[in-house]
């Protein structure tokens, strides 16, 4: 008898035909699924057979449960979350949770060494000319068809130059001054202003800024 790996041949084939014989004859009679190896027969009587992928290294899989049990990509739900208050090292920027926080902070030095003003004014024009206008003073275009405040901010007034630098941050992330009030009360914000830290990044919205500082 030719022997292989240890065992004789017809013990081998033997090995790999049965699980297709159960499986065959079980297919008559109930409900089986060759790729996860799932058999249901009647109300109520589930188990698992050998498994038949129609892709993969085996052609058989016995243990079927190692292969199919539930698992997760990255970043897939339902998912490991990072222990409370800790800090991000890369990726994503922190959060912040009241002004004081945003009136803390200052622009990035790296953001501030490669700050480019002709790419500021097109993020003013493209996200914020529409309300404040160009010349800052919160005439633009959308005014005249807003009935009811808050209405856009001047720029060029005291209130917003005297303002810190992580205060004016702290306002386009938040939604200006009434979306920061309610989003850091996690309230829904009603301001006509959208929340700009779901719409730009961190260094856009330093560049923001500095242009507002010095639109010129």
């Amino acid at each position: 008898m030719i022997k292989g790996f240890g065992q004789p041949l017809s013990h081998r084939r033997l090995a790999w035909l049965l699980p297709a014989l159960i499986a065959t004859a079980l297919t008559a009679a109930a409900c089986y699924d060759s790729n996860s190896g799932r058999t249901e027969v009647g109300p109520g009587i589930t188990f698992t057979l050998p498994a038949f992928p129609e892709t993969g290294d085996h052609a058989v899989q016995v243990f079927t449960e190692m292969h199919y049990q539930p698992s997760y990509r990255v970043q897939e739900v339902p998912r490991i979350l990072p222990p409370e208050d800790s800090v991000p090292i890369t990726g994503k920027e922190i959060a912040y949770t009241s002004f004081s926080e945003f009136a803390a902070l200052t622009a990035p030095p790296e953001l501030a060494a490669t700050y480019d003003s002709s790419e500021a004014q097109t993020l003013f024009q493209t996200n914020c000319q529409v309300c404040h206008g160009s010349t800052l003073k919160g005439d633009g275009p959308i005014r005249p068809f807003m009935t009811k405040g808050p209405f856009p901010a001047d720029l060029t007034l005291e209130t917003t130059q005297n303002s810190s630098d992580g205060d004016l941050f702290g306002f386009i992330t938040c939604g200006g001054r009434q979306g920061c009030g309610a989003v850091l009360r996690d309230r829904p914000s009603s301001s006509p202003m959208p929340q700009f830290g779901l719409l730009l990044n961190e260094a856009e919205r330093w560049a923001l800024v500095q242009y507002i500082r010095n639109p010129q």
